[in-house]
């Protein structure tokens, strides 16, 4: 019973460890990495089963991609992944270029990893691009907020992942 025990404690002990060294793995990546602005809009403020939230869509959720030609939705490469060059552009870091292979960037520009969405409607190889921020939970009650301007700062992971570090509402951090 007693080695039973120790087995159930030492399992328990590198679940504990695993869950904590994941997450602080994540959060210095997201405090460390380069940041960029990026512009967002809300697109559905609140789910019932899944608490507050915003879903956030931003300018360079839609890009056309090089090489791709435009192809029913069957063929459309939903959930490939899809590298795009980000570069400033006034305040903000826009889609210069994207493409299926890994992309060059030349002096500042940022290269992130996408995955190819759904692409309703759109004309040409233009497609709807997910980069893994587009949920942004926010504290139970706070609801949908009054705004005119809302902009994401965003970390760029060395494995060229976004992950949100804040949203600022007409430039005041939220919430």
């Amino acid at each position: 019973m007693k080695r039973a025990a120790r087995w159930f404690w030492a399992l328990v002990a590198a679940q504990a460890l695993f869950l904590l060294s994941w997450a602080a793995y994540h959060e210095v990546v997201r405090q460390n990495a380069a940041v960029i602005l990026l512009k967002a809009r809300p697109a559905d403020p609140q789910d019932l089963l899944r608490g507050d939230y915003m879903t956030l869509r931003y300018d360079i959720s839609d890009v056309k991609i090089e090489g791709a030609k435009a192809s029913p939705a069957a063929d459309s490469g939903v959930g490939q992944d899809v590298w795009v060059l980000l570069e400033p552009r006034d305040r903000y870091y826009v889609a210069a270029q994207a493409g299926r292979e890994r992309l060059t960037p030349k002096p500042g520009q940022v290269l992130v990893l996408g995955t190819v969405g759904y692409s309703w409607g759109r004309a040409g190889n233009v497609e709807s691009i997910a980069y893994g921020i587009e949920r942004y939970f926010v504290p139970e009650g706070k609801g949908s907020p009054r705004f005119k301007l809302m902009e994401v700062e965003a970390s760029v992971s060395p494995a060229h992942r976004l992950y949100i570090r804040r949203v600022l509402l007409d430039g005041k951090a939220y919430p």
